[in-house]
């Protein structure tokens, strides 16, 4: 009985964090309906992330897609990297700066940026605005274009102290068979947490 008492505040606890909200953002150069884009966007994203992390399991597809064959050590290496993105997310104040129109830091077909050493910042290009909202995509959307909170989880898992991913392969297509070949590879390669967290998040719905 004792035992009990003890565990039920915890676990209470537990289930207030994984239902935290985003903390609070901050904006530069962003339009109000820009600001509360990239609001939902968040919180779509934190979303998927938690639909995420209880998919990791031998058996579930999504993983194996974009993560390759299953093993441990592996299989590790993405939850804590999840784990870190939604705290992340929960914790952070994060900046985001939104480009202007003919920016020259934003190349044709860049959707948003980072520099890994700054964990605050993310800049979002013209293009971002374009993307659909997870919450409301179909999956034919998300395979064709990505979405806003995808894009997020993308850039901040190149954080350094986040997740450290490289951009070892962009698209689903190549992403997929990249997973086949170099599963390593995948656990640091962000578009394959963007692509994992997207799937889980529509699977779930």
């Amino acid at each position: 009985m004792l035992k009990q008492i003890i565990l039920a505040p915890l676990m209470i606890f537990s289930l207030l964090l994984t239902l935290a909200p985003p903390a609070q953002a901050g904006f530069l150069n962003c339009s109000a309906a820009q600001q509360s884009d990239i609001e939902k966007a968040l919180f779509n994203a934190f979303d998927a992330l938690s639909a995420a992390t209880v998919q990791i399991t031998p058996q579930n597809g999504a993983y194996q897609s974009w993560f390759g064959r299953w093993e441990p050590a592996r299989a590790k290496k993405v939850r804590t990297t999840l784990s870190a993105l939604k705290n992340h997310i929960r914790i952070a104040k994060i900046t985001y700066v939104c480009e202007p129109a003919r920016s020259s830091s934003c190349d044709a077909g860049t959707f948003a940026f980072v520099y890994p050493n700054d964990s605050g910042t993310i800049y979002l290009c013209p293009p971002y605005f374009g993307l659909p909202l997870l919450s409301d995509a179909t999956f034919l959307e998300v395979f064709n274009s990505g979405t806003r909170a995808g894009t997020l989880i993308h850039e901040m898992s190149h954080y350094e102290d986040v997740g450290d991913t490289d951009d070892r392969c962009y698209n689903r297509d190549v992403c997929s068979s990249f997973a086949r070949t170099s599963p390593g590879g995948a656990t640091i390669n962000a578009d394959s947490y963007q692509y994992f967290a997207e799937d889980a998040y529509l699977k779930s719905r």
